[in-house]
């Protein structure tokens, strides 16, 4: 795991380019705190910040193919290297280290971009071929390792994996997005592949951007071919753990009480490895940390823990420079990235497991719908609009409920609704200011519906749309972020090619994890699999009220909002005004994102240290 960053440039040499590549290495030091690396060639700059995993010794980047015809840098892991090193060794590879970024370009070296098909693991990288004088941008097919872009007029194409690093190689300010903006707001990240900066945006999973100093691009997206694993979902997701523990460091596993990580984890015991877990203490059940305890003393694993801490405001600052984007549940990943960095670099996740299995609420209320006779779900809605009575403030929980009945059959908008996307003209005059009002927003509805899967069933089509969308910007997006603040690498199991293909061979999906659980019992005992679901997120009303009520006063004072002119300031003060209590937790979700958003103006156009912001 690390961080990579350059350019690739029409002319030959780019004016104080070791400068750069320096600048570049302050800005990303913190994904690869093992080393920094610089190459600089005609039309390349490459930098490559080092948190070692494999190959202590040899496998330092930038690396260039044995032939010296190809040159990379590479964020991620591969994990069936080994196996490809094998095969690429029968067809008359020499490898010089035992590095599995080696095997990216023995892959390219013999199967040209069909090579790059063969990588089960997560990845983004940077490969400069010197012979067809062509750069290759490639980013893993699931998503999980980021990689950003930005192409100027003058015909040099500059990524990093992080949206910085290309803003440490532009001499002109960033700029917000308001669209992107916009979009967050509803969805809680940006959807697609845009970023917060205008003129930024990601790679898609699986993309392959192919550029030519001649100003010539393409886009193409990758043809998977990773071999597939016989048996059933039992052996593939024990082929998964063990894969994700390849490492030549220690690895440990983030445990809840639930199912999830305590499979990973008691998959991973019983094939020997003895891992330590972490625990945050947070989470919808009060007894998430003992439960999570539990787990680890019937698997017979070291559990240590940790809780929030009293400092979370003046951290915010410091965690949005590392999201680049405003986040609500963001804050949890943080702390439980830094415990365990504090023993491991490498850490397993169980992130993926409710989205593969519909394990989250919001599965079963969606199917709820989906089952009720639409005319009469509408029928029910529109009478308990006129009965009951109306929230204090727009976009109630209760509205809310009534709007889903009324679009009883229009699956997509019964899912943004049932996610709070809320977008609608007198919404948007009611919660926005003159600089959002004057731009051009698009319909955050439609951007649901151009993506959403309308030949499957409701639920299924529900699961492909967020694991394509809200498990790439959302989930992982800051997985990656918290535990590249801390130095850390983790690695997610449930989101693996094989575990995909293994589910999707399995059926329609059936609520509750039904089928994780069918495993489950081969390895946990029932007093786990018997838990309630406990979510791992913040109460925003209380945290908001104990954290960031102070903080408001100045962030989200009358005199600040109508200077950034992103929120209209009597809805700010009314929001304010709102009693803490759950049925708010949208309206607090929103203060939350308002307060980052005026940080963010700060932080990114304006220049601002996130220490400097953490004391205004």
């Amino acid at each position: 795991m690390c961080g990579i960053a350059g350019w690739f440039s029409a002319e030959p040499r780019v004016e104080l380019g070791a400068l750069r590549l320096q600048k570049l290495a302050e800005v990303l030091k913190h994904r690869g705190p093992d080393g920094v690396a610089t190459l600089e060639i005609d039309h390349v700059g490459m930098m490559h910040a080092r948190l070692a995993m494999v190959d202590l010794v040899s496998g330092d980047q930038p690396m260039w193919s044995a032939d010296r015809r190809a040159v990379i840098v590479f964020n991620g892991e591969i994990y069936n290297y080994r196996e490809l090193r094998a095969h690429y060794e029968s067809r008359g590879v020499v490898f010089a280290s035992q590095s599995d970024t080696e095997v990216i370009l023995a892959a390219y070296q013999v199967d040209g971009e069909m090579g790059f098909g063969r990588l089960r693991g997560m990845f983004a990288f940077a490969l400069w071929d010197v012979v067809m004088r062509r750069a290759l941008l490639v980013r893993d097919a699931l998503g999980i390792k980021p990689l950003f872009v930005s192409e100027d007029t003058n015909g040099m194409l500059r990524f990093a994996s992080e949206a910085k690093g290309i803003l440490a190689l532009n001499d002109a300010r960033p700029e917000l997005d308001a669209n992107a903006l916009h979009l967050l707001l509803n969805f809680r990240y940006v959807p697609g592949e845009a970023s917060l900066f205008r003129g930024i945006r990601q790679l898609a999973p699986g993309e392959c951007f192919e550029w030519h100093p001649g100003g010539k691009s393409s886009h193409r997206r990758l043809t998977t071919n990773v071999e597939s694993i016989d048996g059933n979902l039992d052996v593939v997701l024990a082929d998964s753990v063990r894969a994700h523990l390849i490492a030549d460091v220690p690895v440990g596993c983030y445990l809840s009480g639930g199912v999830d990580s305590g499979l990973l984890a008691a998959i991973a015991r019983k094939g020997g490895a003895d891992l330590p877990t972490y625990t945050l203490a947070i989470g919808d059940d009060p007894a998430e940390a003992r439960n999570a305890a539990e787990t680890a003393r019937t698997l017979g694993l070291v559990n240590v823990q940790a809780e929030l801490g009293d400092d979370e405001v003046r951290r915010l600052p410091r965690m949005l420079w590392h999201l680049e984007t405003p986040k609500v549940n963001a804050v949890q990943l943080f702390r439980l990235a830094e415990l365990a960095r504090t023993q491991v670099k490498a850490a397993l996740s169980g992130v993926g497991g409710d989205e593969l299995f519909a394990g989250y609420n919001v599965h079963r209320i969606f199917q709820m719908y989906a089952r009720l006779p639409a005319g009469a779900s509408r029928m029910v809605a529109g009478v308990l609009r006129h009965v009951l009575p109306s929230s204090v403030v727009p976009f109630g929980e209760r509205e809310r409920a009534l709007d889903m009945g009324a679009a009883s059959g229009d699956w997509p908008r019964v899912y943004a609704l049932l996610r709070n996307i809320w977008d609608r003209p007198e919404l948007r005059r009611w919660l926005y200011g003159p600089r959002m009002l004057d731009a051009g927003l698009s319909d955050a509805l439609d951007v649901v519906r151009e993506r959403w899967p309308a030949h499957r069933p409701p639920l299924a089509a529900m699961m492909e749309y967020e694991w394509r969308n809200k498990m790439v910007n959302d989930l992982l997006w800051q997985e990656d972020r918290a535990s590249m603040a801390a130095g850390l690498e983790v690695r997610v199991p449930f989101v693996d090619l094989a575990v995909r293909d293994a589910v999707g061979r399995m059926g329609a999906p059936r609520l509750g994890k039904a089928a994780l659980r069918e495993v489950a019992v081969n390895y946990l005992p029932h007093r786990v699999l018997a838990r309630p679901k406990s979510g791992f997120q913040l109460d925003a009303p209380a945290f908001f009220d104990t954290h960031l009520r102070a903080s408001a006063d100045i962030w989200l004072s009358p005199e600040r909002v109508r200077e950034y002119g992103l929120f209209n300031p009597g809805t700010v003060a009314s929001l304010l005004r709102l009693p803490v209590e759950r049925r708010f937790r949208w309206h607090f979700f929103m203060l939350y994102l308002m307060i980052q958003s005026h940080m963010w103006i700060d932080i990114f156009e304006r220049g601002l240290s996130p220490g400097a912001v953490a004391n205004a």
